[in-house]
């Protein structure tokens, strides 16, 4: 069996579920036993520039995840670039946007903070604008694992108010899961953008959460290189991870860099 290390954000809850569960402990530096690879549970590059100092062993390691902490906003004009169904974002409004339609976002955030609908047209620092699909039928949320057949990959709605427009925990948002998403075209479809956006950023790892409106159409919204723990998702994550190490070395190094 392989060895990985764990690197997260201090006080994580899902670092300390992941290395209860799949017995993977943090990385401390050198040490006796021999490290093949890291997981990089979230941290970006400033965080991560910071661990290395601290313990520059690492920094020769192979690491899965290397690169996350990608703002939402240029991760929404990537897809887009990309041909990834989205919802238009911009930086400021035009004279012939209607202000009814389009919400604020931060450009970093985590749980939907910061959400509302647009008050102006002007560029707000530390924000962008997003076209509302005010229409929604629910949210999809991925957990996406490259080293896990994507046939496996576990698949959430989450559902909320209708006059909410965040449907994050906080403003009452649940998830529930979905059996057998390869049966549905629309679960197939998210299922299938999901793989792309991983590669497009060159992770092995996430949750990607979609809209979908009453009409089926699948719109990504952003990725989660750490996301949080529920009830529901934590088992996802604790399995996910004990199947990363039964790999062999040499399959390890097609997920880490």
């Amino acid at each position: 069996m392989i060895n990985v290390k764990l690197m997260g954000k201090k006080g994580s809850r899902a670092c300390k579920e992941i290395r209860s569960g799949a017995k993977i402990l943090s990385y401390k530096g050198e040490s006796k036993t021999e490290t093949n690879a890291l997981i990089n549970y979230g941290l970006p590059k400033p965080n991560l520039d910071a661990f290395f100092r601290k313990f520059p062993s690492a920094r020769k390691l192979p690491i899965i995840n290397r690169h996350v902490g990608h703002s939402k906003y240029s991760v929404c004009l990537r897809a887009d670039k990309n041909k990834i169904p989205v919802p238009e974002s911009k930086l400021s409004l035009d004279k012939k946007d209607d202000i009814s339609e389009w919400i604020e976002k931060r450009i970093n955030s985590i749980g939907g903070k910061g959400i509302c609908l647009a008050r102006g047209r002007k560029l707000i620092s530390g924000k962008y604008y997003q076209k509302f699909i005010d229409k929604r039928k629910y949210e999809l949320r991925i957990h996406t694992f490259m080293w896990i057949p994507k046939e496996q990959w576990r698949v959430q709605k989450r559902l909320g108010a209708v006059d909410e427009i965040a449907w994050n925990y906080k403003n009452g948002g649940h998830f529930v899961s979905v059996y057998n998403p390869r049966s549905y075209k629309t679960f197939v479809q998210a299922m299938d953008i999901s793989e792309e956006v991983l590669k497009m950023l060159g992770m092995s790892f996430g949750a990607v959460d979609f809209l979908v409106d009453r009409s089926n159409n699948v719109y990504f919204i952003e990725i989660n290189s750490a996301p949080g723990f529920t009830e529901l998702s934590k088992p996802i994550y604790v399995d996910a991870f004990l199947k990363l190490k039964s790999l062999s070395h040499k399959e390890l190094l097609k997920f880490a860099k």
